[in-house]
């Protein structure tokens, strides 16, 4: 009996794709030009950037945590 396909790879693939291009993409905006002075919150980060209040987190909350490069933002 065939295997049904399935869109796992696909998925794998997209994913892969959007947390490199938020990585990048807090390169571009200097985030970890900010962060190289130490630990700093959501608010004040995403204020010196220029970050839409309303988005900073949303885009910064995905570089923060156990399984990511960056930990220093509180």
């Amino acid at each position: 009996m065939q295997e049904q396909p399935t869109p796992e790879k696909i998925l794998q693939t997209g994913l892969a794709f959007w947390a490199s291009k938020t990585l990048l993409s807090a390169v571009e905006v200097g985030v970890f030009t900010e962060l190289s002075r130490g630990p700093e919150r959501f608010d004040a980060i995403g204020g010196r950037l220029g970050l839409h209040s309303r988005s900073a987190r949303d885009f910064l909350e995905p570089l923060v945590g156990p399984d990511s490069m960056v930990i220093a933002i509180k």
